[in-house]
């Protein structure tokens, strides 16, 4: 079994300590030496506990992870700007009250080829909230976004620690208070 390269130091050290797998440090190894140690310790484990911040439940889903390329890391950098740029764009069409003269598109066509293009690519939170800002037009259908299930289940934690802190408030009083030290 070898590690796919794309995955970094830093996501197989969150792997390791998540796990409780038993390399001591991991963060002193480098990449080659993590991976060799990690493949090392996969091999002795027969199964691991299902954790909320990793994408998968089971010690098989874990080693198919680790075989193919990291689904967080399907664009090269030169792609990832092309995306962001798009949404940009979409977001500035968006924010001058759904107006083609306003920007730089010639007509619906060229936006909805943005928006088909950058869809698929739900993991980047600018493309989120470009199509989020997009499906507020009431006059245009709504387009759906693909989101891949590990930053659906990181939105769903989010979104409950969201729900706890509201429910936690400072409550301010004003008035006299009188305090007493024995």
């Amino acid at each position: 079994m070898i590690i796919h390269k794309t995955h970094s130091k830093l996501e197989l050290v969150k792997i390791i300590i998540e796990l409780n797998i038993k390399i001591k440090n991991p963060r002193q190894y480098k990449k080659v030496d993590l991976s060799a140690l990690l493949i090392d310790q996969l091999g002795t484990i027969d199964n691991i506990k299902a954790s909320l911040h990793l994408p998968f439940n089971n010690i098989i889903d874990l080693k198919h992870y680790l075989i193919n390329v990291n689904p967080n890391k399907i664009l090269s950098v030169r792609d990832k700007n092309d995306i962001i740029h798009k949404c940009k764009r979409i977001k500035h069409y968006c924010r001058n009250g759904y107006n083609l003269q306003n920007t730089d598109y010639n007509n619906n066509e060229n936006i909805l080829q943005d928006i088909n293009c950058i869809k698929k690519h739900g993991a980047i939170p600018s493309v989120r909230k470009a199509i989020k800002e997009y499906n507020m037009n009431p006059i245009k259908e709504i387009v759906d976004i693909y989101i891949p299930p590990h930053i659906l289940k990181e939105m769903e934690i989010k979104n409950k620690l969201k729900e706890i802190g509201k429910n936690k408030c400072i409550k301010f009083q004003k008035g006299f208070f009188q305090l007493k030290f024995d």
